[in-house]
């Protein structure tokens, strides 16, 4: 069985999605900078879901072309104007006839990159019927996704870690303690407390708490780490939802990046997470689901009293 650890072996491979506005700039910085960082071979797609010009009967086609040229020799052009791909050594690919969740999942799988790094928009077509490209990679793809918010001005300097006590979550944990090894790391469990409104005092709740804080010792000091590494992380429990715990104690502490474990069969862990909609739409920062091993370990089960 594959251990934990290894999932924490860089990316050799990462696939930014850009759709070549200024949204797409950040994603772009953060994907330059961790391939740097990692060493890694960096990919860039744009999807153009567009059918190529025709050229009007009796019309010179060299001159019509030049005039109106094809999509994707517009994006070529573009792309090496503006990202500067050809300094940047990153290999360029232009999908055509393909929406772009599709285009981005078609090439992580051609290409076999391991992480996909892509910026956010919160613009939908129909509202919240219809899923934005972010929710659907989130949602579908076989590798990790690293939603990118905030202009990376740094490495990862404090990271957030969910967790459910789950195998996935535990993954998530080693994931990011062995990728971000000079950032700060943060292992929170948020919890809502069955008939919380008819308790008349909090020592329930302290109860609930001080077990919770233990399961978190016992999964850090489970976790495949260094010991040193396994020192230096920090635990809370919070009460509360965990969309809102998650959001509230980024914007109390300032924690950069938000790791969340994910099922190696493409669906978030609803448990901790609910699904892909609410968590990319509550967490304010950059926001890191690991998609985990297949076979997924065991889940960690904390030592009863």
């Amino acid at each position: 069985m594959m251990e934990p650890s290894e999932i924490a072996i860089p990316p050799a491979r990462i696939l930014l999605a850009t759709d070549l506005t200024s949204q797409g700039d950040r994603a772009l910085d953060r994907a330059l900078q961790l391939a740097k960082e990692w060493h890694a071979e960096l990919h860039i797609v744009h999807a153009v879901d567009v059918e190529p010009p025709s050229v009007p009967a009796g019309v010179n086609p060299i001159d019509y072309l030049q005039r109106y040229p094809r999509a994707r020799d517009e994006v070529l052009r573009v792309m090496r104007r503006d990202l500067g791909t050809d300094e940047l050594g990153a290999t360029v690919h232009v999908e055509e006839y393909l929406a772009p969740a599709p285009a981005i999942l078609a090439v992580a799988e051609r290409e076999r990159c391991e992480l996909i790094v892509l910026g956010e928009t919160r613009q939908r077509l129909l509202g919240p019927i219809l899923e934005s490209t972010v929710e659907q990679v989130v949602r579908k793809s076989p590798v990790s996704v690293l939603v990118v918010r905030d202009r990376p001005r740094r490495p990862y300097r404090h990271v957030l870690v969910g967790t459910d006590f789950t195998g996935e979550a535990q993954q998530a944990l080693v994931f990011a303690a062995q990728l971000f090894r000079d950032a700060s790391i943060t292992l929170m469990h948020a919890y809502s407390m069955p008939y919380s409104s008819l308790l008349d005092s909090t020592s329930e709740a302290q109860g609930w708490s001080a077990s919770d804080l233990k399961k978190l010792r016992e999964q850090v000091e489970a976790a495949p780490l260094s010991p040193e590494r396994k020192a230096s992380i920090r635990t809370t429990v919070e009460e509360g939802p965990p969309n809102a715990m998650l959001r509230r104690y980024i914007l109390d502490q300032g924690a950069d990046l938000t790791v969340i474990g994910a099922h190696p069969r493409g669906m978030l862990f609803d448990a901790f997470v609910g699904n892909s909609r609410r968590i990319v739409d509550a967490v304010p920062s950059d926001v890191l689901m690991v998609r985990a091993l297949i076979p997924s370990p065991a889940p960690f089960s904390p030592k009863r009293a």
